[in-house]
């Protein structure tokens, strides 16, 4: 099973904008619910959002009293337009990632948290649908509190800037977060750069020197997406694949090596429910490796401008 770390108040009430990624952690536990799944997804909800005191971790005093504020244009700089659900919404979001990484270290396990909206954020302000750094604010968290250290492997379509941007604001960033992992390349030259730069991060998990693993879903790294575009559906479950038994080679039978999924970017104006598709693939792909659980599954992913993928899973 994959713990859940998800509350009905990580989606926003209200949201205007062009991406959909607010509602996502809703719509893909409605249809985990709907497939009957729910069970191999058990929620874990007991745990508290973030306050004030957690984003000013990773960001400027002026952007996070400005942005609850709902003050100017750093208010809406992250792309949508501010309101109080929206607001409070991001303190369930930034949370949820960081409970799900310190549990999965503190109890050995695969846990998800999903959750989109971190990777473009600055430290002085929101940029491109993203509010806070989340996986900055997470990880420095875990390094001062148990002293560790993680990598990303970040799959989203789009270069996530947010750790690189903050390492001057914030040094820590440096020990906290060793590795971001960002592919570059479309096809085969993509698949190459990714398990290159993810056996870097293997070499140092067998020293003990990376202590937990997020895999960032990153749904719009897919060519049918409408903002992103590397790989092939195919391709991009081919590597999924390849990383989750890459990393269970750490695994020791139900103790397994900390690692979280979030979900990240994934745009499709045209049939969204194949972004859900393709995150609900890369979950059950996991659920297969990593907990030796497979589930009966008929994708419903399509192609842009053709019918659907018919790829069982």
């Amino acid at each position: 099973m994959l713990r859940t770390y998800y509350q009905k108040e990580m989606v926003p009430e209200e949201c205007v904008g062009y991406s959909l990624s607010p509602k996502k952690p809703k719509l893909l536990m409605d249809l985990i619910q709907e497939l009957g799944y729910e069970d191999h997804f058990p929620m874990f909800a007991n745990w508290k959002p973030f306050e004030i005191e957690d984003f000013l971790i990773g960001h400027t005093e002026t952007y996070v009293k400005s942005f609850f504020k709902g003050e100017g244009p750093l208010a809406s700089s992250n792309g949508f337009e501010w309101n109080l659900s929206l607001a409070s919404s991001v303190c369930f979001t930034n949370a949820s990632l960081y409970h799900a990484i310190r549990d999965s270290f503190l109890f050995d396990e695969v846990t998800f948290s999903p959750t989109s909206g971190f990777h473009h954020a600055m430290p002085n302000r929101g940029s491109a649908f993203c509010t806070f750094s989340g996986q900055v604010i997470a990880s420095v968290k875990l390094y001062r509190e148990l002293g560790i250290s993680g990598a990303y492997i970040d799959l989203d379509g789009h270069f996530g800037n947010s750790i690189e941007d903050t390492k001057s604001f914030l040094p820590e960033v440096n020990h906290a977060i060793p590795f971001n992992i960002n592919p570059k390349g479309n096809h085969a030259a993509y698949i190459k750069d990714t398990k290159q730069k993810m056996e870097l991060v293997l070499e140092e998990v067998a020293k003990n020197k990376i202590h937990y693993v997020v895999f960032c879903s990153g749904a719009d790294s897919l060519v049918d997406d409408d903002l992103g575009g590397s790989v092939t559906i195919e391709e991009w479950l081919h590597l999924k694949e390849w990383m989750y038994k890459e990393i269970s080679r750490f695994d020791n039978g139900s103790k397994k090596f900390p690692s979280t999924i979030s979900l990240f970017g994934g745009y499709r104006q045209d049939h969204f429910r194949s972004v859900l598709d393709a995150h609900l693939m890369d979950l059950l792909l996991c659920l297969k490796i990593r907990c030796e659980q497979e589930l009966p599954y008929q994708s419903e992913y399509r192609k842009k401008g053709q019918g659907s993928f018919p790829l069982g899973s």
